[in-house]
Formats: structure tokens, sequence, C-alpha cells
């Protein structure tokens, strides 16, 4: 039993676990593939015309590896990006949905100051469109604290959810890693250090490698199921917003 934001979620997982799989079996192949004295481009079947770098690069195991371990590691970097960026996505529409269900407005906005324009509210022209306006300006205000651990526990502050810690615990050093790649090209930084003493760095950055994306989609995806789980028990989800329902 989940919800339709978990669902998605979800959903999104899935399509990059195939974009993952999919760079695996390309990247050994091409590791795999014979020494040459042509290029890269010409052993890939092309022209330097069309691929003009591999047009350049001569065909060794050396570049071969330099190519192929690049693009796993941009792949996997863009998939610490998307998966943090989707689970904002299902927190913030979580949020959102259980407000429409009914929650107290004043643990939900607590004390956080946010300004909406009256003519634009009226413009929604319903209840849950408005109250969707209220929820993601809420949201964003809570995002641009820029700090993940603490848009997490107040969203279920205001959910007045119980989330278990280590289970958040688990997932902080893979949500927190999209900060690093983001704006400092992967490098770890002295606060990262010491918060996540056992994530593996090469020359303080962090390292993109297969074990570090699998823990990264299993605590992330363990988080947001529990999150889900305590909104469900937390009757904070209404029967259209379940998966499944109409």
């Amino acid at each position: 039993m989940a919800t339709k934001a978990h669902h998605r979620f979800v959903q999104r997982i899935e399509t990059y676990n195939n974009d993952l799989e999919l760079c695996d079996l390309l990247v050994r192949q091409f590791l795999a593939m014979p020494n040459s004295n042509t290029t890269v481009a010409a052993l890939l079947s092309s022209t330097p015309q069309r691929h003009a770098h591999l047009g350049r690069t001569t065909n060794t195991k050396k570049s071969r590896e330099v190519l192929g371990n690049h693009l796993k590691t941009t792949i996997h970097g863009s998939f610490i990006k998307d998966i943090f960026e989707d689970f904002s996505a299902f927190l913030s529409d979580t949020m959102t949905r259980a407000a429409m269900k009914g929650i107290d407005p004043d643990r939900f906005i607590g004390n956080v100051k946010i300004e909406i324009h009256v003519a634009d509210l009226l413009k929604t022209g319903n209840w849950d469109d408005a109250v969707k306006m209220i929820s993601d300006a809420l949201f964003r205000k809570l995002e641009n604290e820029r700090n993940t651990r603490d848009l997490i526990t107040k969203a279920s502050i205001r959910l007045d959810l119980q989330l278990n810690a280590a289970t958040l615990d688990a997932a902080m050093p893979y949500l927190d890693a999209r900060h690093m790649l983001v704006h400092q090209d992967g490098k770890a930084d002295d606060k990262y250090r010491r918060d996540y003493v056992a994530v593996p760095l090469r020359n303080n950055k962090i390292m993109l490698d297969d074990a570090f994306v699998v823990e990264a989609r299993r605590t992330v995806m363990e988080l947001a199921a529990h999150f889900d789980q305590c909104v469900i028990q937390a009757n904070l989800v209404r029967p259209q917003d379940m998966h499944g329902g109409r």
C-alpha cells in the first residue's frame, strides 16, 4: 500500500535503474574490446567527421578505461542529483496532499513567514489549488535554508510524524552528496567529511562508484517508503491520493 506520490518516485527510480544498468553493460563491453592502431571512433564504426574527439583518440586499453570510467562516473553523478530532486518532489507533493486531507494549520505553517498575494490565491479557483499554492510556498521557504536534514525533519514535524532516526541517518550521506556535486564538483568539504567519515573519497572527491550508487538507491528509497508509511498511518492521505485510488 503506497500513495501516488511514492509510486511516482519509485517509477522514476526504476527508469534510472535502466540507465545505470545499460551504462554498465556498454562500458563493460567497451573496455573488453581489442586494442588496435586505429582510433576509438573507428573501433566503434564511426568517423572523425561525426565524432571528432574520439577520432583523435587512439584505441588503447588505457584510453578506453579513461573514457568508459568517466562515462560511468558522469552517469552516477547524474543519478545522485536526480534522486535528490525526485525525493524532494515526493516530499513536497506529500506535504501538499496531507494539507488537502486536513491538518492543523498552525502546526503545518509553524513560524515560517510566507508571502502570497490575495489576488493570486483567489485566482486558483478552488480549495485544493489554494492549499497547493500555500504548501508549495512553504516548501520553497524550507528548501531555501539549504539543509536537507532540516528540510526532512521540519516536513515531518509539520505533519506530526515520528521518523525513524536510523533510516534518516542512513540516507543523509547520499542526499547531501548532491550539494557537493552541484556546487563543488564532487569535492567533499570539511563538514561533509566530518559528518560522513565512512564515505570513500579519492583526492577529497566523493567516489561515485557502483557501491556508492547502490547504497544511495537503497537508503533513499527506504527513507521515502518509511516517510510514506508514516503519512498513511497518520491518516493524512485522501482515498484519491492512494496508488490505485480514483
